[in-house]
């Protein structure tokens, strides 16, 4: 187990991230409870704050390419026109 894995407070700051990124679900109701969680201890925002900028740079991350028969390429997939 990582060191995230065992902390709960990072555990709480992973879920909010994800939850943030699913906006059809993330109403002003849920984003209220993310703002109190967040004020109730700084070390709640430096945690959210690191989740989220894994969450931004994980998503920068470019899918692995596929040949259509299911193994991956290397190569980056060809620009459709």
């Amino acid at each position: 187990m990582t060191q995230e894995q065992d902390d709960p407070v990072w555990q709480a700051a992973w879920t909010w991230v994800q939850r943030e990124f699913d906006r059809a679900r993330f109403d002003a109701a849920a984003r209220l409870e993310l703002e109190r969680w967040l004020a109730e201890d700084p070390a709640h925002r430096r945690a959210h704050r690191q989740a989220a900028r894994l969450w931004d740079l994980a998503g920068q991350v470019p899918a692995r390419a596929s040949r259509g028969d299911g193994t991956a390429t290397t190569a980056p997939p060809e620009p459709c026109d």
